[in-house]
């Protein structure tokens, strides 16, 4: 009997606080009762209770305050039952007060945790957590700024109490977009099951920072598809994918509704276009943020039956980029005489969807004549990338795609790509050649005669790679710079991205004392892992960065909120389609003499192009923008000098 009751004991204490209140919520029933029946019974006149409810309530005083114990006078059984009572109601308040206090703290404990349930319907999951995710979490804040109740949810193998921290900190203000944490494991259907993604407007992953990051991203794309809701819809899910030979496995397990961005193709692209073209980085920062101008997608009713050189006039503070068909394909700079039907939707760049309007009388620019039309052959230009990264190779194949016949590039680092998995030594003093295509992860070639170079019959552009550590003076003394048109310098992948920056900053300042000690012309592009050591790079005074991780960051949070987008990114950094460049601004107006913008749009219209903006270099040195000015007044008048760029959009 006894073993019976000890057991039974054992499960209701097993069951946590409500059970122990409840077992204590019985017991002060009991005693209420009993005081109740004392009073009843053999309390003295002056004491006694005229009903039984007036003596219950009595008791349950008793119970909750046993110092009526010190008022109560009467004989020797009465006092004694009081006293009994008294410990008993002590002893029971005494053992409810801290099991209260152990719930609560419980319960405190299980929120920091992070643990309970998100009730929210059309917020944004952000799943994993990197240094992305602060980037990520302020463009949502700048996207939601005209919503009133806006959601953000965090779910992460990382401390709730840590994650908020953070997020306050690095972001800041958060306006009017409440952000929630939650740890658990982004790759696990019951953990998922706390942010209630199948109820989320979009659904961002951000990969992890460790060797592999694909496979984790993959795991949480299979996740979220089981989460869908019985009908098939779900929300829209975006994440990025590092080795492009994962694509297709990453794709399978998103579904439909998954949009992936091929991180090394995305920064390979964005590092060649910046390499040639100094500057165009703040340019796509800004078409990427939030919070500069933006690509929208509008039908203009009253551009319809007008050609597409006409829909580029109609606006003064926005500019006209391509067409939406009737049947969702996108058409980037098409051909001016292209008629705008009723099916019709314009692809515009302006700074809000409500500045996006049309001027009530177009302007009509007088044509001028082209200095350099468009398509003129360009003479071969060499290019030097200093470093390696798992990139490379993709950097090294689009510049053979951009650029012209005739070129050459050469590479000069400790490792090549293919080096990382063979588990090679990263020190090679001894600046000797190596076959440049493996070093390249390019595959072998056939030029045995010259390992110097990579000959491809159909590809005029050389390529060559020197075994060298370039933060050494020595070494870039040796390179005899004064030949190269474009330095291009590439953050390492193989250490911490702090020592990875503070070895490219080392190269950048003994390139800039280089260029100055020996005036070398050549435009040096850089890329840095972290946006917050730009102010310290800013002392090597090089023409351009590339934050690559902010960028991918950016991108990511712009698709999830406007998938349609994606679509126009993807031309825009596609080898093959358009993209954006800065042509010199005397190839459209003269230089010296004042025009306004309509006569450059003209021009450039002429030209086969679309123009955007231009860059003012007196104002390079200007952040943010430094000196790129996207849509300008169209009737502002400008002069340009000659170092000045017209932003095109061209391909």
């Amino acid at each position: 009997m006894l073993r019976s009751l000890h057991y039974r004991f054992d499960n209701v204490m097993a069951r946590g606080t409500p059970a122990l209140i409840g077992l204590l919520a019985a017991a002060c029933f009991l005693f209420t009762l009993l005081n109740g029946v004392l009073l009843l019974l053999l309390a003295p006149e002056a004491l006694h209770h005229r009903s039984v409810g007036s003596s219950l309530w009595a008791g349950f005083l008793r119970v909750l305050s046993p110092t009526h114990l010190t008022r109560d006078r009467g004989p020797a059984p009465f006092l004694a039952s009081a006293v009994v009572m008294a410990f008993g109601g002590i002893l029971l308040m005494s053992t409810l007060i801290p099991v209260i206090s152990a719930g609560l703290q419980n319960q405190l404990a299980r929120l920091r945790q992070g643990r309970s349930p998100v009730v929210e319907t059309g917020h944004v999951v952000l799943l994993g957590w990197s240094s992305q995710v602060h980037v990520i979490v302020a463009e949502l804040v700048e996207a939601n700024r005209s919503r009133r109740r806006a959601c953000v949810v965090v779910l992460a193998e990382k401390d709730r109490t840590e994650m908020e921290t953070e997020i306050r900190e690095r972001v800041g203000d958060l306006a009017s977009t409440r952000v929630v944490c939650r740890t658990g494991d982004p790759a696990d259907v019951l953990d998922l099951a706390l942010v209630r993604p199948e109820r989320a407007r979009s659904v961002i992953i951000v990969a992890p920072e460790e060797d592999r990051p694909d496979f984790a991203v993959i795991k949480s794309l299979l996740a979220v598809s089981r989460t869908r809701r019985e009908d098939g819809a779900g929300p829209d899910i975006v994440a990025g994918i590092k080795d492009k030979e994962n694509l297709p496995a990453a794709r399978l397990a998103g579904g439909a509704n998954c949009r992936l961005v091929s991180v090394q193709g995305f920064i390979a692209r964005l590092l060649v276009q910046t390499s040639l073209h100094a500057g165009l980085s703040s340019v796509y920062t800004e078409l990427l943020e939030f919070a500069g101008d933006e690509i929208y997608i509008r039908p203009q009713p009253e551009l319809v039956g007008r050609t597409f050189a006409d829909a580029q006039l109609a606006y003064r503070t926005s500019s006209a980029i391509g067409l939406l068909e009737g049947d969702g394909r996108i058409v980037l700079n098409p051909p001016g005489g292209t008629r705008i039907g009723a099916a019709h939707q314009i692809v515009v760049i302006s700074e809000d969807d409500s500045t996006v309007e049309t001027a009530e009388a177009p302007a009509r620019p007088v044509p001028a004549p082209l200095r350099t039309p468009a398509g003129t052959e360009r003479t071969g230009r060499a290019v030097l990338i200093l470093g390696s990264n798992q990139r490379l190779p993709d950097v090294v194949g689009q510049l053979r795609a951009h650029l012209p016949d005739g070129s050459r590039i050469d590479v000069v680092a400790d490792r090549g790509p293919s080096d990382r998995s063979r588990g090679l030594s990263s020190a090679h003093e001894d600046g000797g050649l190596s076959h440049p295509a493996e070093a390249l992860g390019l595959g072998h070639s056939d030029a045995a005669d010259d390992p110097d170079d990579t000959d491809d019959p159909d590809d005029p552009t050389t390529v060559s790679f020197r075994r060298a550590d370039v933060t050494r003076r020595d070494v870039l003394e040796a390179l005899a710079l004064e030949n190269y048109d474009h330095v291009l310098v590439i953050s390492p992948d193989d250490c911490d991205p702090l020592r990875a920056d503070a070895r490219t900053l080392t190269v950048l300042l003994n390139l800039r004392d280089l260029s100055e000690l020996h005036t070398h012309t050549y435009s040096v592009v850089t890329e840095m892992a972290y946006d917050r050591h730009r102010a310290l790079a800013q002392a090597a005074r090089p023409d351009d960065f590339v934050v690559s991780g902010n960028l991918l960051s950016l991108r990511l949070a712009q698709v999830s909120e406007n998938p349609r987008v994606d679509v126009i990114f993807e031309e825009l950094f596609s080898p093959e389609g358009c993209r954006i460049a800065l042509q010199p601004a005397g190839d459209y107006v003269p230089l010296g003499e004042e025009s306004d913008f309509y006569a450059v749009v003209d021009a450039a219209r002429r030209r086969g192009e679309t123009a955007i903006g231009h860059r003012i270099h007196a104002r390079a040195h200007l952040a943010p923008r430094y000196g790129n000015i996207l849509n300008p007044d169209k009737t502002q008048r400008v002069s340009y000098e000659d170092p000045d760029r017209i932003i095109v959009l061209t391909g």
